[in-house]
């Protein structure tokens, strides 16, 4: 038990310390050396825990997620009794997040520049990765138009809801941009769910 214990601090150390490097110099700038520093461990705990700096680059983006959700991510459930209830559950955390935790928001810009994005840009939960699956079932059900690719809905409801936060507005700055980041909060849910159900009328 002690053992386990144990492991558990010295992940959380190496978390952290990985945390405000790769924040502060991106993937490619920071090294696990510095890291290993930074934490005040043999770098070879950083290979026990995580297995290399692309898993540790993952490892965090998923531990600033768990802090924020207060639960295991593969204990996040969102309704699906319709669509519309999903879109306004989904996308509302997904960005109230972003806005909660730019850290994560500054991560992302950093691996966009990163030769090595396609291997940091995942966390390991696939189910934050894409929600292609459960646009597919709401296909299966009617809620959602047929002939649209799911893997191409879940992009556009993902990016969409995160966007703002990687490319600030000038409207989310100033006196009202609470009130400007609910208000358009609300467009992002309408205008997916007018875009995506297949109970609106479309004019060719």
């Amino acid at each position: 038990m002690k053992k386990k214990r144990s492991e558990h601090v010295t992940a959380e150390k190496i978390l952290q310390a990985a945390g405000q490097i790769f924040m502060a110099k991106g993937f490619e700038g920071s090294s696990i050396n510095g890291i290993a520093d930074k934490a005040k461990i043999h770098k070879s705990l950083i290979y026990h825990h995580f297995g290399s700096k692309e898993g540790l680059w993952k490892a965090v983006k998923t531990n600033l997620l768990e802090a924020y959700s207060g639960k295991d991510l593969f204990e996040l459930a969102f309704p699906t009794d319709s669509f519309k209830h999903f879109l306004e559950s989904f996308v509302t955390l997904r960005f109230e997040f972003y806005d909660k935790n730019p850290a994560i928001a500054r991560l992302i810009m950093w691996q966009r520049l990163e030769d090595k994005q396609e291997q940091i840009k995942g966390v390991k939960s696939e189910r934050l990765n894409t929600i292609a699956a459960q646009i597919k079932e709401f296909q299966n059900q009617g809620k959602v138009r047929p002939e649209l690719d799911p893997e191409m809905v879940s992009y556009m409801i993902m990016k969409t809801a995160s966007l703002p936060f990687m490319e600030k507005p000038d409207f989310f700055q100033g006196t009202n941009a609470q009130h400007n980041k609910e208000k358009f909060l609300e467009m992002i849910i309408e205008g997916l769910y007018l875009a995506f159900s297949p109970n609106v009328s479309r004019s060719n």
